[in-house]
């Protein structure tokens, strides 16, 4: 089925998340959004008034559809270690289905530590208070180590994918682990030594990601 086209917000935000991924909110450009859109700034700025409200916007949709992604995936009426595994592979998805925005939260979390600060509304707030809550469960539940906070656990698994994502081509040039070689494979491997890693007691494995 052919894809519905983008509304001209859309567009913007679209091509936004992209140029805030590789560029970073000081970095990224107004104008350069605008002739990527071919909209011009006149008609960028009808729809987003300033670089923080289109800002806002983009980590707005991003956290939407991570929320998305958590009840569609992670559901409550699961087993809970299904949950977990879920959990997991819900962040292998994303970093695979939406590279630009997996980048751009990258940057926001790296970044974004004097804005923060000031920040009324915080977009990514509802995922990880719910994600926390998961690992609460995992731990309440004897399924995840409780030597270790749940904010610990949560730091582990959002920081070891990412980590392990950004690596993997400069280990794939020092290192000749075949599973380097491709990104599903590495992150699919790195998922399950993380489950190992934070578990009371062996898991399941992970299922294979998608392509």
């Amino acid at each position: 089925m052919p894809h519905k086209p983008l509304s001209r917000k859309e567009l913007i935000l679209d091509r936004a998340e992209q140029h805030f991924s590789d560029h970073g909110f000081q970095g990224a450009s107004l104008s350069a959004i605008a002739r990527d859109c071919q909209v011009g700034n006149p008609g960028l700025l009808h729809h987003f008034p300033s670089k923080q409200a289109l800002y806002r916007a983009v980590l707005e949709t991003q956290a939407k559809e991570l929320m998305e992604r958590m009840e569609q995936g992670v559901r409550p009426g699961d087993d809970l270690q299904q949950r977990l595994q879920a959990f997991v592979m819900l962040q292998l998805d994303w970093m695979q289905a939406r590279p630009a925005g997996f980048k751009l939260i990258t940057r926001e979390l790296l970044d974004n530590s004097e804005r923060i600060e000031q920040a009324q509304f915080r977009p990514l707030e509802a995922f990880l208070r719910q994600s926390l809550t998961l690992l609460e469960e995992g731990q309440a539940a004897h399924l995840l180590r409780q030597d270790l906070s749940a904010l610990a656990l949560l730091t582990i698994v959002l920081g070891s994918l990412n980590y392990a994502q950004m690596v993997r081509p400069t280990f794939s040039k020092a290192f000749a682990d075949p599973a380097l070689k491709l990104d599903s494979q590495w992150l699919q491997g790195m998922a399950g030594d993380l489950l190992r890693l934070i578990s009371c007691a062996p898991l399941a494995p992970c299922p294979a990601t998608r392509d």
